[in-house]
């Protein structure tokens, strides 16, 4: 049996927390950290053991990448929100009866929290099911050649997506920095990829993508 003394984040020295195959505090890899940790080998022990299998090495997707493939999407659901808010209002102000009370401010009230109902639940719906499905992206990451895998370079799946979509909003309470994080992460990891260990890496996507790496 092998003893194993702690080990430690190499980028910010935080010690490694139980079962955990990166850091909390910095999103880098401590499984990639040779060096780090130190073992005593028992003498009975005399089997050789097998080198550990390393995966091929992935692309990480750059911030800025992130950042246009983020904007796109923004776009894609604001102009899904007004197109239902006005969608509503407009059917308001020609179907229904104008003995009800029914004025233009309420009209207008009534289509803008059809926008902001749009843009809570098919936001998460949109991120959830795209991220989920086969492509592994929403259209903007697809037209910016990204994806959005597990650790292990497998699909998300809903769940994954959902928690990793909700915890966007614990980037957004951190000023932005949550976001800023995959400038600096060893893999490009935002805070919002952490709680479920996702990475979001660059494909060659022939259908859709402008930037993303063509294979010969």
């Amino acid at each position: 049996m092998d003893t194993a003394v702690q080990q430690v984040c190499s980028s910010c020295g935080n010690p490694k927390l139980p079962d955990g195959k990166f850091c909390l505090f910095c999103g880098d890899v401590l499984t990639e950290m040779p060096g780090k940790v130190a073992t005593i080998a028992d003498p009975s022990n005399s089997r050789p053991r097998p080198d550990p299998v390393t995966p091929g090495p992935l692309e990480y997707a750059g911030f800025w990448q992130r950042v246009w493939a983020g904007t796109i999407d923004v776009c894609l659901e604001a102009t899904g929100a007004l197109l239902l808010s006005a969608v509503v209002y407009y059917a308001m102000r020609w179907f229904v009866d104008p003995s009800y009370g029914l004025t233009a401010t309420t009209a207008s009230y009534v289509s803008g929290i059809a926008a902001i109902a749009f843009l809570s639940v098919g936001a998460w719906l949109y991120s959830a099911f795209t991220e989920s499905s086969h492509w592994r992206a929403t259209l903007g990451k697809r037209i910016m050649g990204l994806q959005v895998v597990t650790a292990q370079g497998e699909r998300l799946n809903f769940g994954q997506a959902t928690i990793r979509h909700f915890m966007k909003f614990l980037s957004l309470f951190t000023v932005g920095v949550g976001f800023m994080m995959a400038g600096w992460t060893r893999r490009r990891q935002s805070l919002h990829d952490m709680p479920v260990d996702c990475l979001v890496i660059r494909v060659a996507e022939p259908s859709l993508s402008l930037f993303g790496r063509q294979n010969n």
